[in-house]
């Protein structure tokens, strides 16, 4: 049996490019992004977001709706100490102050009072109560949860979709819905119905879900925070999933042929940008490919949803 675990993202890339998806995801090289770059720093400011939104909305899950207690969660946190451990924020004070004010920003924006509640499991636990060990149940909050899927299964093929999800939970007259955090330096609307939307969608069953847009211009307006919902039918979601498993058997097709079409439309990028792979793609002399490839290229760091 073959088995193929994917996530969004790779998939994205496959269907850009299968040559794309190859480097990314079974040779697992990036280009190294130049210090300073504007998209290394725009990564690096959404992942730190990301962090204070995980902890906040965590700590607002786990201690029953008390914002104040959440929010100081959210702003003890170091994001120097914690590059000590693992580098994930290669910014300026600058920019880690940004990212910090408009997080508070966001708290203002969006108070508990008024925001989604979110969504938890119920867990036990062992803990100590006057020196005494017992059992618990306590909130697992549905927050920057990772999921695994089964798409399909046959005696021919295992096919598992991976992702994370930034937030779960429930609006304030009780409908559920996911919802998915994204920051930006200017304004950009994504496609209602992405790869990764639709994925989400079926993983998670749930019809309603949510774009959180949080922009990081320097002067706050009426786009700075903008929530767009989406909404997936039944059939639209049934019609998804084959098209879906469609996808993964023409990926499993080209691993086991070792074969990977190259799309040279996408060679030119998108946004002025050009593919990062290009120079690999158009160096036909094996030599001086590799040569490349370790002069320019560096092994991804694994990311798993878990």
């Amino acid at each position: 049996m073959q088995t193929l675990i994917l996530d969004s993202s790779q998939i994205s890339a496959h269907e850009e490019c299968p040559t794309i998806w190859a480097n990314r995801g079974l040779i697992a090289i990036d280009r190294n992004a130049p210090s300073g770059s504007v998209i290394g720093e725009a990564m690096a400011m959404g992942t730190l977001g990301h962090k204070y939104l995980e902890i906040y909305y965590t700590k607002l899950c786990e201690t029953k709706g008390d914002s104040e207690a959440a929010a100081r969660a959210a702003l003890a946190f170091d994001p120097d100490a914690a590059d000590e451990i693992d580098p994930q924020y290669p910014l300026d004070p600058g920019n880690k102050a940004k990212v910090n004010q408009r997080f508070c920003d966001y708290l203002l924006n969006y108070p508990a009072a008024n925001d989604y509640i979110p969504a938890f499991k119920p867990r036990y636990a062992v803990q100590v109560r006057d020196g005494v060990l017992v059992d618990a149940q306590v909130r697992d909050p549905l927050i920057e949860k990772g999921f695994s899927y089964k798409l399909f299964e046959s005696s021919e093929y295992l096919f598992v979709l991976e992702g994370r999800i930034d937030f779960m939970g429930e609006t304030k007259d009780g409908t559920t819905l996911w919802m998915d955090h994204k920051f930006q330096l200017r304004e950009h609307l994504l496609y209602n119905k992405a790869i990764q939307f639709r994925n989400y969608a079926l993983a998670t069953g749930l019809n309603l879900a949510v774009i959180n847009y949080i922009r990081l211009h320097d002067k706050i307006g009426p786009k700075t925070f903008v929530r767009q919902p989406l909404s997936f039918s039944s059939l639209e979601m049934r019609y998804w999933k084959e098209e879906l498993t469609e996808i993964f058997v023409r990926i499993a097709k080209e691993c086991a042929r070792g074969e990977f079409p190259q799309n040279r439309n996408s060679c030119g990028g998108a946004w002025g940008r050009p593919c990062q792979f290009t120079p690999l793609c158009e160096e036909y002399n094996l030599a001086t490919r590799e040569a490349v490839r370790k002069r320019d290229f560096a092994m991804r760091k694994e990311w798993r949803p878990w």
